[in-house]
């Protein structure tokens, strides 16, 4: 295979240029090899392979799973690692030596966890699903004008509700147009009559979160929801309305919002239903793009399947010492997918961690970092939170 690796013995060969191996994240790898190559030269190139494969498979199993990556390995290989030089900027080998008939050698690699995580995401490999993401809309429409309030899951009063539902069903073709470019499915609940379907336990007014939002994603097989409410009122001026708009899409497994949009539109003067729809129909577009925009975001970044962990470290901690803990987390812990200060006090710090592993496994492997030459060790763990503090 070739590999585009090919450096001097005990030289430093960076791809792209030194800015952008200082700018990527960079996790290092050593790999020792054996090769039966006739000559040095031939050795060391096939042991630089060998290090670029056997590091990229390694790292990969760790972004994506063991299952996933055996699943797509022939891809994986022909349209990753075969190209490994946009990932790895950095290969040093050491001497070669050779005992009897083989070479042996070992290789120091730093591998850009970014520019990896975009060549799988170009693939289609950074995502935990291989199903398109179906997104399920449980939007309420409230009108405080005239008194009047439509769920798609409640019984229809078509009488007093008619025109909030042609206004819903806009909105859900709205959401479906816009998640689809972004390759997620949004069902339509309003069109396809999905609400005759939903048995009587689950007619509450809210699907905020606990058992009916779980009995939601499982019942319609969605793993998201995009909460929220539309609201019309009198409009400032008298004879216009008021329109806000609050979506929040929830990856229903653990209760997390992953988007949330937030919009107010005031309409033309005219009677409601007219000014409302031409105001709905100039601005429910862009509205749609931006949450879908955000969910999208979530998904590339891989955070959705993922938990959130808080991760507190106690102690004076100076801000350079924060610094290179998260970029040791980033860099180091490839199933972090995400890490966010939360609270900052002379005391202590506290981050949230987008994490595809559990509380253990993370501990593990935070306690395994070495910082400026400083390691954490565990004050308590739970499933949701790890307190740590500075090994004296």
């Amino acid at each position: 295979m070739k590999l585009a690796l090919m450096v001097a013995a005990a030289s430093v060969f960076f791809l792209g240029g030194p800015v952008k191996a200082q700018q990527a994240e960079l996790v290092d790898r050593t790999f020792s090899g054996v090769s039966k190559e006739k000559t040095p030269q031939g050795a060391r190139k096939d042991i630089q392979d060998q290090a670029a494969v056997k590091v990229s498979e390694d790292i990969i199993k760790e972004l994506i799973g063991e299952e996933r990556f055996l699943k797509n390995k022939s891809l994986i290989t022909s349209k990753v690692i075969k190209n490994s030089a946009r990932y790895i900027p950095f290969v040093k080998p050491s001497p070669i030596n050779q005992e009897g008939e083989e070479f042996k050698m070992s290789v120091a690699l730093k591998v850009s966890l970014r520019d990896l995580k975009q060549m799988l995401q170009e693939n289609s490999l950074l995502n935990e699903n291989d199903a398109i993401p179906v997104v399920l809309p449980v939007i309420s429409w409230v009108d405080r004008v005239q008194g009047r309030s439509y769920r798609w899951w409640l019984p229809l009063d078509k009488n007093q509700q008619g025109f909030l539902v042609k206004e819903g069903r806009l909105l859900e073709e709205s959401l479906r147009n816009s998640f689809q470019k972004n390759n997620f499915y949004v069902i339509k609940p309003i069109e396809s009559g999905l609400g005759a379907n939903v048995p009587a336990d689950f007619q509450n007014e809210k699907i905020a979160g606990g058992e009916d939002a779980q009995f939601f994603a499982q019942y319609f097989n969605a793993p998201v929801l995009i909460d929220g409410q539309v609201l019309l009122n009198k409009g400032e001026r008298g004879n216009n309305f008021r329109i806000e708009i609050r979506l929040t899409a929830t990856q229903v497994s653990n209760g997390r919002a992953i988007a949330d949009v937030s919009r107010r539109f005031d309409t033309e003067s005219g009677s409601l239903e007219s000014a409302v729809d031409k105001k709905l129909r100039e601005v429910i577009e862009t509205t749609a793009n931006d949450l879908a925009s955000q969910v999208l975001e979530a998904w590339q970044r891989g955070s959705l399947g993922t938990s959130v962990i808080r991760l507190t470290v106690r102690g004076r901690n100076a801000l350079p010492m924060m610094e290179g803990l998260k970029e040791k987390i980033r860099s180091q812990i490839t199933q972090v997918k995400n890490i966010r200060e939360r609270l900052v006090s002379s005391e202590a710090v506290s981050f949230e961690v987008d994490t595809s592993i559990p509380a253990p496994e993370l501990l593990t492997k935070l306690e395994a970092l070495d910082i400026e030459g400083k390691k954490l060790s565990k004050i308590s763990e739970q499933s949701d939170e790890i307190v740590l503090k500075w090994a004296q």
